[in-house]
């Protein structure tokens, strides 16, 4: 799968591209729980190392 930047243009496949995923633990009496709420993956450019989202993260508020 090629992938774009939005910023500098780079493109490339997607093994080119770093990915940042960020999740939350909750400890509740000592034992952690998860975060119930979904995030969005973060690609970072190999290029000019800004990231940006592949899919909107508001994607289910808009009902689509």
């Amino acid at each position: 799968m090629k992938l774009k930047c939005p910023y500098c243009g780079f493109e490339g496949d997607s093994s080119e591209f770093n990915y940042l995923y960020e999740t939350t633990l909750y400890v509740v009496n000592s034992k952690i729980e998860r975060e119930e709420r979904e995030r969005s993956i973060l690609v970072v450019c190999p290029k000019c190392r800004q990231g940006f989202l592949l899919e909107d993260p508001y994607r289910k508020f808009h009902g689509e």
